[in-house]
């Protein structure tokens, strides 16, 4: 009888044993069973996941787009809204100038960039809105450095004063593309067409 249990036992703990290593398998055709598989796969089009196969939980493939994409290719020709220099009417090679420039090229963007957009009153009162809302708390309403922010973190330069005052169109759209010093970037703020606004009121704050 003894010999009997332990049979018995013995093909138990072997069928538990084949079922755990059959279970620790790969296949990925069967992910298992899931609870609340909405957490996992996204219900919503995705972008980046293009599953094909309507029998799969993660289906999500738009069969109102062309090719079942969800996403659109853009249409020829697009460029990125910050991806280019308008230059209305100028050379193309021109326009994209900014673009071979690296954030150390500070000097070379005086003797590479020029203001796309011809200067008006219009343009500078422009610039002057577009620098109310980016640059004032640090530079100041007349760009001594005395902004809200300016007056607490020193060191923030006039504009009229030392060596920011000899700072060319280029140079001052260098800054405010790639930052300098302890002042960061704003190229992801502001439009490429809108920093060259701010530079034309800049410079008149350069001149008072």
């Amino acid at each position: 009888m003894k010999n009997l249990y332990r049979t018995v036992y013995l093909i138990s703990v072997g069928f538990a044993v084949l079922a755990s290593l059959s279970s620790c398998r790969k296949n990925t055709d069967n992910p298992g069973t899931e609870y609340a598989s909405q957490m996992y796969h996204s219900v919503p089009y995705e972008g980046l996941s293009q599953v094909t196969d309507p029998t799969r939980d993660d289906y999500n493939t738009n069969v109102n787009n062309p090719h079942k994409m969800n996403m659109r290719e853009p249409a020829p020709g697009t460029i990125k809204i910050n991806g280019y220099n308008p230059k209305v009417g100028a050379k193309p090679k021109e326009d994209l100038m900014i673009y071979n420039l690296t954030k150390d090229d500070f000097e070379g963007a005086a003797m590479t960039l020029e203001n796309p957009i011809a200067k008006s009153d219009q343009v500078i009162e422009e610039g002057k809105v577009l620098f109310e809302s980016y640059c004032d708390h640090c530079h100041g309403a007349t760009g001594q450095g005395d902004g809200e922010v300016g007056q607490v973190f020193k060191g923030v330069p006039s504009y009229s004063k030392g060596r920011v005052k000899e700072d060319k169109a280029g140079q001052i759209f260098h800054t405010i593309t790639f930052g300098r010093n302890r002042m960061l970037s704003h190229a992801s703020q502001v439009s490429v067409e809108d920093r060259w606004k701010i530079v034309h009121y800049v410079q008149t704050l350069q001149n008072q």
